[in-house]
């Protein structure tokens, strides 16, 4: 289930120049960071710190999300992974922000952008995790790579999530459910904020929420509204299964089985973030957003699902069918969770024509 998860996103946004690795052979290349991002991978049996030691896909990952090492992947002539190493980043602050004109210096905090900021189109992303850290060159890349989005037409923001606003409450103590809770409702607090703003300026404001942030995404609709022009989410659920969200709330691993319907239920999580990243998770994930949206037309919304949906199973015939009454375009795909980005480009073409 970690390793699934943390494929969403988990790589830095930038890769270090290549050395030569005595235990890394040279038929072996390194790939680029664009290569890289277009298929993440879920685990790599052959990981290595830069001085030859020998470590593991899962000890680095927590490591590579706080941005203290920068990853480097070796594939074969076939393009297969067989050797990642991780190198020790440099210390450096990240500048990031809004960079829109005239906007309130708090507003500006509250994401990061690329594209043309004088565009008449918002693009508002929640991504997935929850992670503590909001992705920035990965994000783009992905957008820019798999979505082909035009950064030139539209104007496209990382929005933070509270938990990216302040990462070290992920990674110091272990949070309570409630805690997690506030930390939910801010969220979809700053979320309301930006597309309030830019309603302001009169622009067309799309959000798009992929797995924790189509989680993010609906529940911003359930407090605020259907208040944007349009929504993408991605591989979510509304009424995830009880025992799930139940394991999520104390910090416990859960899943579903390969027909994304029978869960299963694990041991609690090793790592302190990922005992954090559950609780946070299941702060939207105990809501019932069918009963909390039963009143609101969603005839704007795009709701894409993976039939073989190990991290939050596939959505349910009745949580389909109240989609398609409220007017959503409901879109199936037959792949696991991950492969939410082969369905990106599609997906942003139908979102960007309304």
């Amino acid at each position: 289930m970690k390793n699934i998860i943390f494929a969403i996103f988990i790589f830095t946004s930038a890769l270090c120049n290549a050395q030569n690795y005595s235990f890394v052979p040279d038929s072996l290349r390194l790939i680029s960071y664009e290569e890289l991002m277009k298929k993440p991978p879920s685990n790599v049996e052959l990981v290595y710190y830069e001085n030859g030691t020998q470590t593991t896909f899962k000890e680095v990952i927590p490591l590579v999300m706080q941005k203290k090492l920068v990853p480097q992947m070796f594939v074969d002539t076939d393009g297969n992974y067989k050797i990642l190493v991780v190198v020790e980043a440099e210390e450096k602050a990240e500048n990031i922000s809004i960079a829109y004109e005239g906007m309130p210096e708090k507003l500006k905090t509250l994401g990061y952008s690329f594209g043309n900021s004088k565009s008449d189109t918002i693009v508002l992303i929640t991504q997935g995790g929850p992670f503590p850290r909001l992705f920035t060159d990965e994000v783009k890349a992905i957008f820019k790579g798999n979505g082909e989005i035009d950064d030139n037409k539209y104007f496209i923001i990382n929005t933070h999530q509270a938990q990216t606003i302040d990462p070290q409450m992920m990674l110091e103590e272990e949070i309570s459910f409630e805690q997690a809770k506030m930390l939910g409702i801010k969220t979809s607090e700053m979320l309301n904020e930006l597309v309030s703003y830019f309603k302001s300026e009169n622009k067309k404001v799309f959000i798009v929420g992929i797995s924790y942030g189509c989680f993010a995404g609906q529940d911003y609709i359930s407090k605020f509204g259907n208040k944007a022009d349009g929504y993408l989410l991605m591989v979510g659920r509304l009424d995830i299964a009880e025992d799930v969200w139940k394991a999520y709330s104390e910090g416990i691993d859960a899943a579903f089985e390969e027909d994304a319907v029978r869960t299963k239920v694990e041991q609690k999580a090793e790592e302190l973030m990922m005992i954090n990243s559950h609780k946070i998770a299941a702060a939207y994930g105990y809501k019932r957003y069918s009963e909390l949206l039963k009143n609101t037309n969603l005839s704007n919304l795009i709701y894409y699902y993976a039939l073989r949906d190990a991290n939050v199973g596939k959505l349910t015939e009745d949580e389909i069918e109240f989609l398609k009454t409220k007017g959503a375009n409901v879109i199936a795909f037959d792949d696991v969770h991950t492969a939410w980005r082969n369905h990106l480009k599609e997906a942003l073409e139908l979102l960007l024509a309304k």
